[in-house]
């Protein structure tokens, strides 16, 4: 018993525990979100551009993504209105989940890819009250030749979009 405290005191002073045993964690995956314009009028339509950067050391050879529209403002209603960029893509309020590999090229270390969400606050959303909606990754899995890797990626703050009213002739 005193030998084995010894041996672990040992290991431990000089570096050698813990540490070199330790599995290497996956390099976390990096999404940036941005929109084109932050102030929108009802119906008109603004771009939400999704952009992952694969950090592995090897190529990403699938990727699926789900961006979570969140909204404030009793009378602002939001709406994706596409997606390009993506392999597959499901557009379902108030989220997108879409597949930016699949049957594409795999995304080869340093690389990233961008899918393009169009979204509008309705034409019957009242102006007069405001209303924000705020973009954020919510889940997401990739797999690559080490394994796979889930998790999710709250934006903070969300990338924001806010309703407006139209200037006035």
């Amino acid at each position: 018993m005193r030998l084995i405290a010894a041996l672990t005191l040992f290991l431990g002073l000089f570096g050698f525990g813990g540490q070199a045993f330790a599995a290497d964690e996956p390099s976390s995956p990096h999404f940036a979100l941005s929109v084109d314009d932050t102030t929108l009028t009802p119906g008109q339509v603004g771009t939400l551009s999704v952009t992952f950067t694969n950090r592995q050391a090897t190529p990403v050879t699938f990727l699926y993504t789900t961006v979570y529209a969140s909204e404030t403002g009793s009378a602002a209603h939001r709406e994706f209105t596409g997606c390009t960029g993506a392999s597959w893509c499901e557009v379902s309020a108030p989220a997108v989940r879409f597949n930016l590999v699949s049957p594409a090229v795999p995304i080869a270390p340093g690389d990233s890819r961008t899918v393009t969400l169009p979204f509008r606050f309705t034409p019957d959303s009242d102006c007069t009250a405001g209303g924000t909606v705020g973009f954020s990754i919510y889940y997401f899995y990739y797999e690559y030749a080490q394994g796979t890797y889930q998790g999710g990626q709250f934006t903070f703050p969300p990338v924001d979009g806010n309703l407006v009213c139209p200037p006035t002739p």
